[in-house]
């Protein structure tokens, strides 16, 4: 009975997953384009100027485009940075936790100066009909070059220059002047407006309209610069600047639903004329947060591998399954960017009279990097991912027993539950189940770091000292509509087991990876003299890229630097019904 409840549930998942796969390809199918909302993107970043050696602090909010609430529909979106030849300087996956995510990035010192954009899309929104993704404008400069026309000024014309039509600049600000009620929803306060340095502000942040102004927000509080820079979008004026208009007509890429994609085709790669459909493939992650999952190919060859589970590998194994697997060979996917041929970029110009400013700035961001160890920023922790091979699982660790050779030995001599069959050259490892009413014959599944080895005779002469431990799970297993008698979870002492590559049917591949998720350095003075004589000449006193307000009143508190001049709190985000918030208040630092 057990048998067959596993069976039926089995045949019913497949049938499940072949619906979504035929979904899926159908480019015209009505079901997703009615059903499925539109997104859209707002991306609040600290600043729209920077120098080489400073950090681009941003926060994604993803949208419903009919509601402005948080979108749960893409689980990732991609954020990249490109000039005025077209080409990334950056590119980043972000992972979306309720429609939001952050990010960061280190302008590095080998950077053109320039103008650039800052461009923010998920997978969903590339079906659009009309350019719809985030962009807003990023000005660089390294002082570190000499002969950088594309940004110097050398004679003193106007400090800042734009190629954006005055009128198009009145209107949105008379967009925005128009929406300046919805500010009403949240009030913004400082215990003072004048402090010294290395001195605590108190930032004060009141609900005036209680429930409705509980929401989602991203706090930055930075230092103003002495000119004109590029313009950067509040949430109020981004929303008001957006057209509606925009539909899709065909599905060119999929949503990524539950987390990222991984995708790729399996091709013959012999003459002989075999099926490329219907074909299992595996694909491993390795390390703490070891990932294994099982795809199968549609009628044109394609697999997708959906990764809700977050990890820090960087790489993967990718391999096809079954006795053919040698007969066909793999070829990924390619992230595939947003189409740039219409972007306009600033024409941001800096003017000799700058000059001590920037030079101040530049050596200001040199000892804080000299310091920056003292400064830490922390990645935060992912959390082991627990399978029902190391939940349910008999677990040998190997330091408990005598110690034999290899892997055929410590089998044979401790782990009661396998055993390895021999046909003709060819050795397999069979698990004795539990409940076991009549025999099916099925092949165990084996694991060494989460890596699948098909060819288990290349495990019997394997080195056991260099393995931990051995999990042995006594029951039937079924991934993705496959079945296995069992699983042998081999774990070795420093899990970077690595297969044998010389088949085509296997290869290692490189992961665009998601950002991890980091926890920023908030400076705190106290008695401690250590502390105290550290320099610090920050110029981003504070940014909080996920804060809630989920109370009436509420406090944060953070302290001045050295760096003395003219301060702006900025305050971005969406309240929970989908109303834009942006406030700003301002103070000096003497």
């Amino acid at each position: 009975m057990k048998k067959i409840i596993i069976f039926t549930t089995i045949f019913i998942l497949f049938k499940s997953s072949s619906l979504l796969s035929q979904i899926s390809i159908n480019n015209e199918n009505s079901f997703i384009l009615n059903n499925i909302y539109q997104e859209d993107i707002f991306v609040h970043q600290n600043t729209s100027f920077l120098l080489s050696g400073e950090f681009l602090y941003y926060k994604i909010y993803c949208l419903n485009t009919h509601t402005n609430t948080s979108s749960n529909l893409s689980k990732i979106a991609y954020v990249e940075l490109i000039g005025v030849d077209k080409k990334p300087i950056f590119k980043h996956k972000i992972r979306l936790e309720n429609g939001k995510g952050q990010g960061d990035f280190l302008i590095p010192t080998k950077i053109q100066s320039g103008n650039y954009k800052l461009i923010a899309y998920t997978q969903w929104m590339k079906n659009s009909t009309q350019t719809n993704y985030f962009q807003s404008d990023l000005s660089i400069f390294n002082p570190f070059q000499e002969n950088q026309p594309s940004i110097l000024e050398k004679t003193e014309p106007l400090d800042f220059q734009t190629n954006i039509n005055k009128q198009e600049k009145l209107q949105n600000k008379k967009n925005s002047s128009n929406l300046s009620f919805l500010n009403e929803y949240i009030d913004l306060s400082v215990n003072k407006h004048n402090f010294k340095n290395r001195e605590q502000v108190v930032l004060k942040i009141k609900s005036l309209k209680k429930n409705l102004s509980k929401g989602n927000y991203s706090i930055s509080v930075r230092k103003i610069d002495s000119f004109n820079t590029p313009n950067k979008y509040t949430a109020i004026e981004y929303l008001s600047t957006k057209s509606t208009t925009s539909t899709i007509k065909k599905i060119i890429t999929l949503p990524e639903l539950r987390g990222e994609l991984i995708s790729g085709k399996v091709i013959n790669n012999n003459d002989v004329n075999l099926d490329v459909s219907n074909i299992k493939i595996a694909l491993s992650i390795q390390g703490k947060q070891s990932i294994f999952k099982i795809s199968t190919t549609n009628n044109l060859g394609n697999f997708y591998f959906s990764i809700p589970e977050k990890y820090e590998s960087t790489n993967a194994i990718i391999q096809v399954i079954g006795k053919k697997r040698n007969n066909f060979n793999i070829v990924m996917d390619e992230h595939s960017s947003v189409n740039y041929e219409t972007l306009n970029f600033y024409n941001f110009k800096i003017t000799p009279k700058w000059k001590d400013y920037i030079l101040k700035r530049s050596i200001y961001n040199q000892i804080e990097d000299v310091f920056s160890s003292s400064k830490p920023t922390t990645y935060k922790t992912i959390d082991s991912i627990n399978t029902i091979y190391n939940t349910k699982a008999i677990v040998y660790n190997l330091d408990d027993y005598t110690r034999f050779p290899s892997i055929k030995e410590t089998i044979i001599e401790i782990i009661n539950e396998v055993a390895i069959r021999q046909k003709k050259k060819s050795s397999t490892f069979h698990i004795k189940l539990q409940d076991q009413f009549f025999e099916f014959d099925l092949p165990a599944l084996v694991l060494v770091d989460g890596i699948l080895v098909q060819n288990h005779n290349n495990l019997l002469d394997y080195n056991a000292n260099n393995i931990k431990k051995i999990s042995v799970l006594m029951d039937t297993y079924s991934l993705n509509s496959t079945i296995f008698d069992g699983v042998i979870f081999i774990e070795t002492f420093n899990g970077n087991f690595e297969p044998d590559f010389s088949d085509t049917h296997i290869q290692k591949i490189k992961l665009f990876r998601p950002l991890i998720t980091k926890n920023y350095f908030k400076q705190i003075y106290s008695d401690d003299k250590n502390t105290n004589r550290i320099p610090d000449y920050r110029n981003q006193l504070l940014w909080i890229p996920n804060y809630n307000l989920t109370m009436e009143e509420d406090s944060i508190s953070f302290f001045t630097s050295d760096n003395l001049g003219e301060y702006e709190i900025c305050i971005e985000g969406f309240t929970n019904e989908g109303i834009p918030i942006s406030l700003k208040n301002k103070f000096k630092v003497k």
